[in-house]
Parts: structure tokens; C-alpha cells; sequence
């Protein structure tokens, strides 16, 4: 789910690409150029799940079919399993291979994306922003790439949000500390709240 950079192994060299939006910014990696092992597998993909759909249907208007009480049974079944299959494939290959995160400062989440070459996207998973307490930065024990983590309230293991070089993820870093409200101000403002809770019943009380 993470997003990686294109396998660069040069410091100086990008291996993410930083766009503004609007509403925050996207991260993709920086080598976006088509993929003919991934365009291929695209198309293999569309074909198989075409394959398995036509085959689900088609055998009801073969000539020559079975309708008797024991093959409906088999070909209803065999229709089911064949049609969602072939949906599933077709679903996987039109959402693509190429990955982006989105980091949405308006709506205030995070939102894990899945591009295929002719741009369309599919969200795979999002994570609320207000559920994010710190962002870290690891460097790889086996290269030279870093990685942004994202650290989440309810204490689960941390998210890598997107690998590149050093230079990259720390930019990252500062740049979601803006969007992040730190440990110690959720704690002053759960204590200020508190606060004025026990400051309205003892006037409550008062009167």
C-alpha cells in the first residue's frame, strides 16, 4: 500500500514527483512513463477476465445446451463463479499498477491510490487524518532509501507512506507536520477541555 520510488539508487537524483493541489497534494513515483510489462499485463488481464465473463453467459445460448434439472444447477453455478471471477480480474487490471498517495488537508484524510496508464484511479485504502499522531522517517538497513512513516492513535503498527531518497522524505516529513496536530497539543487541548468541563459544573453547582 505504500508508495515507492522508481528503484533509484542516486541521492541526487528524484525518485518522487511532489504536486500541489488545491485541497493538499499528491506523491507519486518521479518515472511515470509507461510500463510495457505493466500495460502488457493490463491487457492480458482485461482479455482473461473478457474470456471468463463470455464463458459464464455463453454457455446458455450454445446450441445444443442441457436444461434439465441437475445441469441447471451446475451451469447456474458455474455461471456464478465464472462471472465473478472474471469481474474480479477485469476490476484488478482497470485500476492498475502505478501508485500515488493523496494527501487531502480538506476532506483530512490520506488516501492510498491505484493509477493504470490512462489515468484512471482507484482508491485502496484511506486512513483519517486526525487518527495520525507523529510522522518518522527510517533509513532502509539494506539500501539507500528512507521512508515516511505515519504513526496512527489507537497504537497499530506504523504506516510507511512513501520511500525515496533522504532529501525527499524529509521534506515529506515537514511537510505533513503541518497537516499533523502533535501529542502534546491534542493532550493541552483534552486537558483545556477538561478543564472547562469542571469549570462549568462547578458553576453549575455554585448557583
Amino acid at each position: 500500500m505504500a508508495l515507492r520510488s522508481t528503484g533509484n539508487v542516486d541521492p541526487d537524483k528524484p525518485g518522487l514527483e511532489f504536486i500541489n493541489m488545491p485541497w493538499g497534494f499528491r506523491l507519486r513515483p518521479a518515472d511515470m512513463r509507461e510500463d510495457k510489462g505493466e500495460t502488457l499485463t493490463e491487457w492480458a488481464l482485461t482479455f482473461l477476465g473478457g474470456v471468463l465473463l463470455l464463458s459464464a453467459f455463453g454457455q446458455w445460448v450454445l446450441p445444443g445446451s442441457l436444461y434439465g434439472g441437475d445441469m441447471i444447477a451446475m451451469k447456474l453455478m458455474l455461471t456464478a463463479v465464472l462471472g465473478v471471477a472474471g469481474g474480479l480480474i477485469i476490476s484488478i487490471s482497470a485500476r492498475g499498477f502505478r501508485p500515488e498517495v493523496q494527501v487531502d488537508r480538506q476532506r483530512r484524510e490520506i488516501r492510498f491510490v491505484s493509477r493504470n496508464p490512462r489515468g484512471r484511479g482507484e482508491v485502496l485504502a484511506t486512513v483519517d487524518i486526525d487518527q495520525v499522531i507523529g510522522v518518522g522517517v527510517t533509513k532502509s538497513i539494506d539500501g539507500p532509501d528512507c521512508h515516511c512513516l505515519i504513526y496512527l492513535i489507537n497504537g497499530e503498527k506504523p504506516l510507511r507512506l512513501a520511500s525515496g531518497t533522504e532529501k525527499e522524505i524529509i521534506a515529506i516529513r515537514k511537510i505533513m507536520d503541518d497537516y499533523v496536530t502533535p501529542a502534546q497539543e491534542r493532550l493541552a487541548a483534552k486537558m483545556a477541555s477538561k478543564a472547562a468541563r469542571q469549570h462549568g459544573d462547578d458553576v453549575a453547582v455554585a448557583v
